[in-house]
């Protein structure tokens, strides 16, 4: 599944940097179906979205950026100039002149576009993303977790977008102007179930000067839900902005209290008092007083349709240069020192568990043998697609696959949790068919070869050589029976935040990577 992020249909003069390259993409692409039937559907590539879902430091790219997109449209018109110039040509003509009133309309709209709040005086912009930059404020602060916390947060604040006192609930967590603004979007006033994140990034951190000044935190993300219609249920595809706050002198929660949206003060089941302050404790926790507090939404696309599931893609970005973190080598030698596990050869081996692990579940459309190895966010995005497929009578057949080699590109180390990304270059067969054997797309002789950045979590205090790959690494007993939940069903230890071993929270395909 190489991302392929769904754009809504618009004008030439409300296309957005990533959405004019995305619209000539698929039109190229669609046009060279009938030259090449090239699947493009591994688990975590996309259907729509950029990267798997992510917990922990699992942040898919949430859409291609744009040099990856622009890349993949001039290889694709490269071609249908060559082979169909008929088509090629019009379509350059097309490409051109979008070009010019995007570059237009660009600088227009940077000057009329702009967020609800004044930016915080004499605030420091962190570079494109950088959450570390936060731990300067806070030491606690984690990547990891406020990844679990978005996650949660999300999915919370649209399931209650049909309930008034649902909302009122998240007060602590949503400003007054954004519950507002969530119960009235539409589809309005329905219950809202089945939110999956395909895609979070994080677009601009922004640190106060002040000791007493707001963090400010920018997100991206791309999603799906099902609303409760009048004449039965449908399911919806949104783009949408977030922007965070937390006072700079709050203090970070720990993993085992980092999702729970009750008091952030006294973690009690929010209540309003009389006075407007938490019931039990009688703090006032609005405002990210005590915790980070959603204040501006801004939606950049919806749509209603059904998952694209048959929709191919030439392989982009695998002859890509790779994307290094300054200073890779050594802080991975230091880990090594730390705990000779982590060696090179180590990681490699669990990499390839959960690639043949991840790739054979996938195939066999059941993620039991899978649950063991990935995030729970992560699951969660992989079941809805092993879902959707199921639904609509398909499968996506993997075989044979094998990882040819990885690379360490990225290393970032907190209090509570150790992210190590790496770069895998793998190969296998890669077709999707009905349920009843009939091939649909993509080749059933022809291996293809990709690249993936993979993003691997344990917790910081773990240390020692991986489990063996068939048992718990808390009893021994069998994997066969890690439930839903991500829990060990014989002796009931948490198997999925890196409690005991890395697992896999984030893919992301190496035309969307950034860094």
């Amino acid at each position: 599944m190489s991302s392929r992020a769904w754009s809504k249909d618009a004008g030439v003069k409300d296309m957005s940097s990533r959405t004019w390259p995305k619209l000539l993409a698929a039109g190229a692409a669609a046009l060279l179906l009938a030259l090449a039937a090239e699947a493009a559907a591994r688990p975590g590539g996309g259907h729509g979205y950029s990267g798997g879902g992510s917990s922990g430091g699992g942040f898919s790219g949430g859409g291609s950026n744009g040099g990856g997109d622009a890349g993949a449209v001039v290889y694709l018109l490269v071609r249908l100039l060559v082979e169909v110039p008929q088509i090629g040509v019009p379509l350059v003509i097309v490409a051109l002149v979008i070009l010019y009133y995007h570059h237009r309309n660009d600088r227009q709209r940077q000057k009329e576009e702009t967020w609800d709040s004044a930016p915080t005086a004499a605030a420091h912009v962190a570079r494109h993303g950088d959450l570390g930059a936060i731990r300067r404020l806070d030491p606690d602060f984690s990547a990891v977790l406020f990844a679990d916390f978005v996650y949660a947060l999300y999915a919370r604040a649209n399931g209650a977008r049909g309930d008034a006192r649902a909302m009122e609930a998240m007060a602590p967590y949503v400003a007054p102007e954004t519950r507002e603004a969530l119960l009235k979007r539409e589809p309005a006033g329905v219950p809202i179930r089945g939110v999956v994140i395909g895609s979070m990034q994080v677009e601009r951190v922004t640190l106060p000067t002040a000791p007493d000044g707001m963090i400010e935190v920018e997100v991206a993300f791309e999603a799906n839900y099902s609303a409760q219609m009048p004449g039965g249920e449908r399911g919806f595809y949104v783009r949408e902005a977030w922007r965070l706050q937390r006072r700079a002198d709050a203090k970070s929660r720990t993993p085992e209290t980092a999702t729970t949206l009750g008091c952030p003060n006294c973690g009690a089941p929010f209540e309003r008092s009389d006075a407007g302050n938490c019931r039990y404790c009688g703090q006032d926790v609005e405002g990210g007083r005590f915790d980070w507090s959603v204040h501006y939404v801004r939606v950049r696309g919806l749509e209603s349709r059904p998952p694209p599931l048959t929709h191919h893609a030439e392989e982009v970005g695998t002859d890509d240069r790779t994307i290094f973190m300054p200073g890779i080598q050594q802080a991975h030698a230091a880990l090594i020192a730390e705990d000779p596990s982590t060696a090179p050869e180590r990681i490699d081996q669990r990499v390839r568990t959960i690639h043949a692990e991840l790739n054979a579940g996938w195939t066999a459309l059941d993620l039991r043998r899978v649950r063991p190895y990935v995030s729970d966010s992560l699951f969660n995005y992989l079941q809805y697609w092993i879902d959707a497929y199921r639904s609509q009578g398909l499968r996506n057949v993997l075989s044979g696959t094998q990882v040819l080699r990885m690379v360490f590109v990225k290393l970032e180390r907190d209090r509570w949790y150790d992210a190590l990304t790496v770069r895998v270059w793998a190969s296998g067969i890669d077709y999707t068919a009905r349920l009843n054997g009939e091939h649909v797309s993509g080749s059933t002789r022809h291996p293809r070869t990709y690249s993936e950045y993979w993003t691997l979590i344990r917790a910081a205090r773990v240390r020692g050589a991986p489990a063996s790959a068939a048992n718990c690494p808390n009893c021994g007993a069998p994997l066969d029976r890690v439930n839903m939940a991500g829990t060990c069903e014989y002796c009931g230890a948490h198997l999925t935040r890196g409690e005991f071993d890395w697992v896999l929270s984030k893919i992301e395909q190496d035309e969307a990577y950034a860094g």
